[in-house]
């Protein structure tokens, strides 16, 4: 008597990959994008996710994304690509400045004291390979940081905003535009007890790794910032 063996039904795809085959993603940028804002959204617990499109040059090398193709006097084909950025709000903050650090810790401030701003992330694998200046193209088509306004706790002029505590708390100022992007104080303002800080630009690398071969695709983030920020010197 012979007897019949069933063999194993294939496992159900992924939820992320069941997100990329319905959204038709037509090339693997935007699927790596999709990936990418599925990781912040159910793992980070990120909100208000967008993506935004980025132009950047690069030197030709047979890829289906450029839009415009210029040569140059030493014959390197430079392409215009398009590069899937997401911006998004995450529930906690991915970087403090030392400098402002100092202040919230000077008047009895926590983090969470601070509004959240809204973070950039570039979506990449380990495979690509990006130059200095692809990155400063990206650098330059990012919107400034906000000035954030500490106010001193006890000081008797009145903060934008108010924590409810008794205390006053740091508040997002209107956008005041800065010449090089670096992190700042400002202006000194009227009121000696207001601190006025702006961190230069940045943006989260969120870096894949690669599936199979030992590897499991799993997200990692790299911060990326333009400028040098300088070291805090103990005591």
């Amino acid at each position: 008597m012979s007897m019949s063996v069933s063999s194993p039904a294939p496992p159900s795809p992924s939820a992320v990959s069941t997100l990329i085959t319905n959204s038709g993603a037509k090339s693997a940028s935007e699927a790596l994008a999709l990936e990418i804002m599925h990781n912040l959204q159910h793992q980070h617990n990120w909100t208000g996710l967008k993506r935004h499109l980025v132009s950047v040059a690069a030197p030709s090398s047979g890829s289906s994304t450029p839009t415009t193709a210029t040569g140059t006097s030493t014959g390197i084909v430079t392409v215009t690509v398009t590069v899937p950025v997401i911006s998004g709000l995450p529930p906690q903050h991915s970087y403090i400045h030392p400098d402002l650090q100092a202040q919230l810790l000077k008047h009895g401030m926590s983090d969470a004291a601070v509004p959240v701003q809204r973070e950039f992330v570039l979506p990449l694998s380990l495979a690509e390979k990006w130059s200095l200046a692809r990155f400063c193209a990206v650098f330059d088509q990012l919107p400034e940081r906000d000035v954030i306004t500490v106010q001193a706790t006890g000081s008797s002029s009145s903060s934008s905003s108010s924590s409810g505590s008794g205390s006053s708390a740091p508040s997002t100022a209107q956008r005041r535009p800065s010449a090089n992007g670096q992190a700042s104080a400002g202006p000194p303002p009227s009121n000696p007890a207001v601190y006025q800080h702006r961190d230069q630009k940045r943006v989260l690398l969120g870096m894949r790794a690669r599936e199979g071969g030992g590897g499991d695709g799993t997200v990692v983030y790299y911060i990326m910032q333009e400028g040098e920020v300088k070291p805090r010197q103990n005591g």
